[in-house]
Parts: C-alpha cells; sequence; structure tokens
C-alpha cells in the first residue's frame, strides 16, 4: 500500500513540466487531505462523511472520482506532525483568507456530514484552524454556517 506521502509525491509531479500548475496540484490536494483526515477523526469512516468528502472534492477542487477514492483510501487516521505541517503550510502560502474559511467552513460540513460533531472531530478542525492562523471567533462562524 502507498503511503500517504508517496501518493502525494506522485500526482504532484506535474505532466507539462510547469511549476505553477504543480503548485496548483499541491493546494488541492492538501486541502482534499485535510478534509478526509477530519472525516477519519473520530476512528469511523461513514458514508455519510465520505460522501460529502466526495460532494466537496468534485465540486470545489474538480477532482475526479478516481482520485477521490485514492486519497481516502491512502490517508491514514492520523498523518501524524509531518502531514498536517506540510498540508497547513501549502494552505499558508497559498490561501487566501477568504479561502481559508471556506475550508473550515468544509471541514465542518465533514464533521456534521453524520449528523453529529465527536470531540476528535472538533479537536482536529481547532488545529487546523490555529495552524493556518484562524481566530476562534470565525471558527466559531464556519461552524454555524455548516450548521445551516
Amino acid at each position: 500500500m502507498v503511503d500517504l506521502g508517496s501518493l502525494f509525491r506522485l500526482k504532484m509531479s506535474p505532466h507539462d513540466g510547469l511549476h505553477g500548475e504543480k503548485i496548483a496540484q499541491e493546494i488541492r490536494y492538501a486541502a482534499a487531505a485535510l478534509l478526509v483526515v477530519c472525516a477519519k477523526a473520530d476512528f469511523e469512516e461513514l458514508p455519510e462523511e465520505i460522501g460529502a468528502i466526495t460532494k466537496l472534492l468534485e465540486e470545489t477542487f474538480g477532482l475526479s472520482n478516481e482520485i477521490i477514492e485514492e486519497l481516502i483510501e491512502h490517508v491514514s487516521e492520523d498523518t501524524g506532525v509531518k502531514g498536517l505541517d506540510e498540508f497547513t503550510r501549502l494552505v499558508n502560502q497559498y490561501y487566501s483568507e477568504e479561502d481559508k474559511l471556506v475550508l473550515l467552513e468544509n471541514l465542518w460540513r465533514v464533521a456534521y456530514a453524520d449528523g453529529r460533531i465527536d470531540k476528535f472531530e472538533e479537536q482536529y478542525i481547532s488545529r487546523v484552524a490555529f495552524m493556518i492562523d484562524v481566530p476562534q471567533s470565525q471558527v466559531k462562524e464556519m461552524r454555524r454556517n455548516a450548521e445551516n
């Protein structure tokens, strides 16, 4: 089985050698991985959460079902500090403040997909928010938006 880091590097290789396209891919995959890990934060992979991730990744990033399935299959319950650091570094480097808020709202949507928020999902989202420099007041606002 390929680990997340290997999958990430494999999928990041630009086919046409363009640096800009590689960066765009990295950004999409970082956000996608954060969503997948959120669903697994409570140590359950519920169909409702996977469905929410699939829908968000299709709508937001235009990822194919094949790529989405690979991401879901290869992301473990805990990417470790290195994985989370890598993904949030990319978000910090390339996302606008508005994009970060959309990402947080999407994380809450994934967590709510099964009808409840587990304490581990809440802790994970809070940790991501801290790492991407989003104030707690905005984290709460994105949670309210996702609830509606």
